[in-house]
């Protein structure tokens, strides 16, 4: 049997669900200098869908070696490179996309479309650009062009970039969410009669209706129509929640074998040299990227965004691959960890983020949950915790359509569980690991941010440096939910905002209630 058709054979095994038999013929290319490299594509493929990410990375990294300056195979590597969680590699094929020539317009979008997802917007748009001036048209081409330009802080040509979306189809719904969040609106200049009419004629099955949903909340929210607002919100969690799978009682699972998690002096890591990593978790919307942005005005911090490069390393350690949050089976495999190691990987694929300054940011508020890993394996890192009020940060995670992530955010009884557990899981913690975590209060940070900037520099050994906390004087890319609000002066607009939703909100508020969160009217 030639090599073609070995290969054409293997495809078929792997297409078919096959992937044991298909990894043996893969195998048998990797001896051909023609056919080594995607033979360690596909066998990184194999072991992924088998659940093996050690063995998938030895086959990334096999193939990253015997790279080659073709379109379609720079593509397909920055694809693995990205999914076994070797995003610096991943970068070095964004960076040669751009010295190479190519006319197929869907290897460019499918590039941009993959620095997107790894909040790279500075190398998203150029590709996405690419494949537009290439002739490619499509609703979800234009909608990612103008998500890069939002992250960017490119406002207009975000804008301009939706509507194209919009007019391609104007029921796709995630360009219209993004292009209520774009801007506060005002009367007089908003989407609120569109929305509700392109409402009124899309198919009740139609799987971009909470979109629509999400998006007249904040029109309606922004002009002060907090009824009508209500109903467009409640309607969005409703649809929302029957299209996401979520279990209330494996959450609790998850975070229950989380408090067994303890400090062992015995497993304790050695200190590591080089850039220090400083952690900022807390629930999603509780004012991380506003923390991230003050410290990132630092001249020694450099802010490197949201990184899954934790949760991947300790999934390396177990050779679990799975999700980019911990899942109870991870935090089983997780007992007996070598925790030097961990913090030695954790250290080789985060440390080129700092740019060459002594501090860099980790900024993924789901790392909450790896508090107590972080603590054993980076001896050294400053972990930062942000703290906001209860029914603030529980309604600004029910207002936000957090896509795959966040599946408990859609219910308010599920919200208000997860929370507890949360807090829960945070003030063991700080028992388990005294002293290595910081509460950083979400009001204290709005109403008197210099005076919490100076305790956060304090913690993490740096020093003052005036005008951090002027963060609207920062132009370069966020890629988070709040990447609008965050290039705005500091203010406290968002204090107490759950108020004028009060009177829906009662199981929220019951529930938080009963638990001691919140202090009897």
């Amino acid at each position: 049997m030639n090599p073609q058709q070995l290969w054409q054979q293997a495809e078929q095994l792997k297409n078919s669900g096959r992937e044991r038999e298909a990894q043996s013929l893969y195998e048998q290319l990797l001896p051909l200098p023609d056919w080594a490299l995607p033979a360690h594509i596909r066998l990184a493929d194999v072991a992924l869908a088998l659940h093996q990410l050690r063995e998938a990375t030895r086959h990334t990294l096999a193939a990253y070696e015997v790279r080659e300056p073709d379109p379609f195979f720079n593509d397909a590597l920055c694809d693995v490179l990205m999914r076994t969680g070797e995003l610096e590699r991943a970068v070095q094929c964004l960076e040669l996309a751009g010295r190479l020539d190519c006319q197929d317009a869907t290897v460019w979008a499918a590039m941009g479309r993959r620095a997107l997802d790894q909040a790279l917007p500075q190398y998203a748009a150029p590709l996405l650009e690419r494949a537009r001036k290439l002739g490619l048209k499509s609703p979800l081409l234009d909608y990612l062009l103008g998500q890069a330009e939002v992250y960017l802080g490119n406002t207009d040509a975000a804008e301009k970039a939706l509507e194209s979306s919009i007019s391609r189809d104007p029921l796709f719904g995630p360009a219209h969410r993004a292009l209520a969040k774009l801007r506060k609106q005002v009367p007089g200049n908003n989407h609120v009669d569109r929305l509700r009419k392109l409402l009124g004629r899309m198919e009740k099955s139609h799987p971009h209706r909470p979109f629509f949903c999400y998006a007249l909340f904040k029109e309606l929210d922004d002009l002060g129509d907090s009824k009508a607002g209500w109903g467009a919100l409640q309607k969005g969690m409703q649809l929302r929640r029957a299209q996401v799978q979520y279990s209330s009682k494996a959450d609790a699972a998850r975070f229950e074998q989380l408090l067994s998690v303890v400090d062992d002096s015995e497993a304790k890591a050695a200190e590591h040299d080089g850039p220090v990593p400083i952690f900022i978790v807390g629930m999603p919307r509780s004012g991380t990227t506003l923390l991230e942005r003050i410290l990132g005005a630092h001249e020694q911090v450099k802010d490197a965004g949201e990184l899954t490069d934790f949760t991947c390393q300790l999934r390396w350690m177990c050779d679990l691959f799975g999700p980019v949050h911990p899942d109870l089976a991870l935090i089983r495999a997780a007992e007996g960890t070598n925790w030097h190691e961990l913090g030695r990987r954790y250290l080789d694929h985060t440390q080129w983020h700092a740019d060459g300054k002594p501090f860099y940011t980790d900024k993924l508020p789901s790392n909450f949950l790896n508090v107590g890993y972080i603590a054993k394996a980076l001896p050294q890192a400053k972990i930062l915790h942000v703290t906001r009020d209860p029914m603030d940060v529980c309604f600004s995670n029910l207002k936000e359509l957090f896509g795959e992530a966040y599946p408990h955010s859609y219910d308010q009884v599920e919200m208000a569980e997860h929370y507890l557990r949360y807090r829960k899981l945070m003030s063991h913690w700080h028992k388990a690991f005294p002293g290595r975590v910081l509460d950083v209060s979400y009001a204290g940070l709005v109403n008197e941010p210099e005076r919490v900037a100076r305790d956060v520099l304090s913690f993490c050994g740096l020093p003052w440096q005036d005008g951090i906390v002027a963060i609207e004087n920062r132009s370069d890319a966020v890629a988070t939910a709040s990447s609008v609000q965050v290039r705005e002066p500091i203010h406290n607009r968002f204090v107490g905002q759950w108020k004028a939703y009060e009177e829906h909100l009662k199981p929220l508020r019951d529930a938080l209630e009963r638990a001691g969160q919140l202090k009897p009217d």
